[in-house]
């Protein structure tokens, strides 16, 4: 189990209806609206076998003047997936070396949006569910120190791809594996009068437990 925090540049385009609304949001703009956040990971394993699933829900809340009129914006976005991976390459038998597992999966995005401006509001929600290949790559030494990164792209455009920097330590009888690394985000979803076009991307810092 994963537990971490994406501090994450938010750029690109988000369109409803004709209107296109150029998105460049630092880190430190989406921290000051921030409202709700969770981020996690899971996984099992079981031989050559694993199965994992990911989620990061964001959810805020702003208030913002333009030409003196107040402006009222609420987000909320959930990106899901779950996956499966095999073991197909393993440099040596006793888990160290290099590692490589292919993997498959299905993405889930959640995307929640109101505007309230002069006493109108617009709502826009969508979903989306897609299957995404792609491969995970794996080192690990006799050190405490390890090395991951994993790659995989969509049918509907999203791609995720993600390296990290690991270091093995047992706290209180328990191993737990303290991490940073990068996460790069991009989705490119158009849907009739709606489009989502964005690129996330920025360092993780997260915790890895052992069970």
């Amino acid at each position: 189990m994963n537990i971490y925090g994406f501090a994450a540049d938010i750029n690109g385009i988000i369109g409803y209806q004709g209107i296109n609304y150029q998105l460049d949001q630092p880190f430190k703009d989406t921290l000051e609206a921030l409202d709700q956040a969770l981020m996690g990971h899971l996984e099992v394993t079981k031989g050559k076998w694993g199965i994992y699933t990911d989620i990061q829900y964001v959810k805020t809340e702003e208030e913002k003047q333009v030409y003196n009129y107040p402006i009222a914006l609420s987000t909320t976005v959930n990106l899901s997936n779950a996956g499966i991976y095999y073991r197909a390459f393993e440099q040596f038998s006793d888990g160290t070396g290099w590692i490589i597992e292919p993997t498959l999966g299905v993405n889930y995005t959640d995307l929640e949006g109101t505007l309230d401006a002069l006493g109108k509001g617009v709502a826009v929600e969508k979903h989306w569910f897609e299957y995404f290949g792609g491969a995970r790559i794996r080192y690990n030494s006799t050190s405490p120190w390890n090395l991951a990164a994993q790659y995989t792209h969509g049918t509907e455009q999203t791609q995720i791809a993600q390296a990290y920097l690991g270091y093995r330590k047992a706290v209180f009888s328990t191993p737990v594996n303290f991490r940073v690394g990068y996460r790069y985000v991009s989705q490119d979803y158009p849907d009739g009068n709606f489009k989502w076009d964005t690129v996330q991307k920025g360092p993780v810092v997260g915790l890895g437990f052992g069970f």
